[in-house]
């Protein structure tokens, strides 16, 4: 598989610019198409304090979201005609979450950035990678709130622990692999080396050599040593799997993908 399609997720984010140009860059290495969808949340009341708001208030949010959104579409398009990407430009009003997946069905990958407390996702989706990475089966690649990433891949960490979902990111991840310089394959408590080494010989039949590190996990938690060890190898990017199930229709993350997202100091490209 090749990526040829990239999703954006754009909204009222001081991060816009900077999860542009990751995703552009990205682009224009894999020569696809670039689509930002910027999503435009509604207001959001109790019903018994919405029923005394005069109608003022709610048409001074939707001009105040349409100028926002305007400004967005504006830089956007500049951005993309400045690199000479494919693109285009969509905007939806509702729930990110459920716009998000409906665009994600047709799209190699979605770019979204890491949710922090006023980065204009509502409060209660600051779990907004994960969950969109177990609704659309696409792999989703998440840039941290703080800092510039203008290579995506060049070196990675994949975690590997013999599982589905570690096998479903890997293969969505193949032609970030295939292009990256350096790969180190991290899996954690293996009481036999076989899967790491398995998953070693899988990817050298395609012509992808890798490194690869056992490491014992005990007060650190996964997520930890998958962030250190990006970070102590210059690593530009975690792949793993999304890890989670549903409990009384909730959504409910493991250990590992509920860490990356809060501490991600590198992207992180995760499926399910």
């Amino acid at each position: 598989m090749s990526i040829k399609t990239i999703l954006l997720h754009l909204a009222d984010d001081p991060r816009n610019a900077a999860r542009t140009a990751s995703a552009i860059a990205l682009a224009g290495r894999h020569d696809a198409h670039l689509v930002g969808l910027y999503t435009v949340t509604p207001l959001i009341v109790p019903g018994y304090i919405g029923a005394e708001l005069p109608a003022q208030v709610y048409a001074d949010y939707e001009a105040d979201a349409e100028s926002r959104a305007s400004e967005a579409k504006q830089a956007f398009n500049e951005a993309v005609r400045k690199e000479g990407v494919s693109a285009e430009w969509r905007k939806e009003r509702g729930f990110a979450r459920d716009i998000l997946a409906a665009h994600a069905y047709y799209a190699d990958v979605a770019v979204l950035g890491q949710p922090t407390s006023g980065s204009g996702v509502p409060k209660g989706a600051e779990g907004l990678p994960g969950d969109l990475a177990l609704a659309c089966g696409r792999p989703i690649l998440t840039i941290p709130c703080v800092g510039d990433y203008p290579m995506i891949g060049k070196k990675i960490v994949l975690a590997w622990n013999g599982s589905r979902e570690a096998a479903r990111a890997t293969a969505d991840a193949m032609p970030l692999l295939a292009m990256a310089d350096q790969i180190l394959v991290v899996s954690a408590n293996l009481r036999s080396t076989t899967p790491a080494m398995d998953i070693g010989t899988h990817l050298a039949r395609h012509g992808i050599n890798v490194e690869t590190k056992n490491v014992h996990v005990d007060d650190l938690s996964i997520g930890d040593i998958l962030i250190n060890t990006a970070n102590e190898s210059g690593s530009d990017l975690i792949v793993m799997g999304a890890y989670g199930h549903s409990r009384l229709n909730e959504l409910v993350f493991g250990g590992a993908t509920r860490d990356i997202l809060k501490h991600m100091t590198v992207p992180v490209l995760m499926s399910h």
